[in-house]
């Protein structure tokens, strides 16, 4: 009897386990489906949802450049462009010089980083390497500090997103607000190592911290 009760024990508690981590993984799945690239349709309704909310031309112009390298241009950690429209050096095997990656030392096609990326998109704006570097930030960190921090539900086009706060130890990931979805949920361009280009793609599991730029202020 005595070593029934203990097996019905295990039994049960192995069923709580399997629950748990059950829960779990169905909350990861969940996660990563909110965390795919969105469909060209998808990100045409999005920018005009953004569109339609957004009255201020900067924002508009910024997420519109966000946009327009979807698909076009390599994840490349350290990479930055000064380039007005798109770097030809874009797609040229280039060694990886920058420190503290997995890729650091071996040759990839060029092309950006997430705060690259974003710096690039300020760049078409009109900004000199300088002023970006001033008023926006070339690397997350900077891109950081010049920012303030916002209630999710008051991003508006054009504002960043940020993996994790500063200071940190565990790096960083930054995109930009280009609009919204059905659901009326904010949507991110950013170029991503997981996905090795730039990408739209909605929060999922990655962007936890809104902040808007002061660059929209000046």
């Amino acid at each position: 009897m005595r070593t029934r009760r203990v097996l019905f024990a295990l039994l049960a508690a192995a069923a709580v386990v399997c629950l748990f981590f059950g829960a779990e993984a169905i909350e990861r799945a969940v996660k990563r489906a909110e965390y795919v690239p969105l469909t060209a349709e998808e990100i045409d309704y999005a920018l005009l949802r953004g569109q339609e909310a957004e009255t201020e031309e900067a924002r508009l112009s910024v997420a519109q450049c966000a946009v327009s390298l979807v698909g076009k241009v390599h994840y490349f950690w350290g990479g930055k462009s000064s380039a007005m429209g798109e770097d030809p050096r874009w797609g040229e095997l280039t060694e990886v010089t920058s420190a503290g990656s997995e890729s650091t030392g071996t040759e990839k096609p060029y092309g950006l980083d997430c705060s690259g990326f974003v710096a690039w998109c300020f760049i078409q704006q009109g900004l000199s390497t300088a002023e970006v570097e001033e008023q926006v930030g070339m690397g997350t960190w900077t891109q950081w500090d010049r920012t303030e921090g916002i209630a999710w539900k008051d991003l508006r086009v054009g504002d960043f997103v940020f993996q994790n706060a500063y200071p940190t130890n565990k790096g960083n990931h930054i995109g930009i607000c280009i609009g919204f979805d059905e659901a009326g949920a904010p949507v991110f361009a950013h170029c991503a190592a997981g996905f090795d280009n730039v990408v739209v793609t909605r929060a999922g599991d990655v962007f936890r911290y809104a902040r808007r730029p002061n660059f929209y202020a000046q």
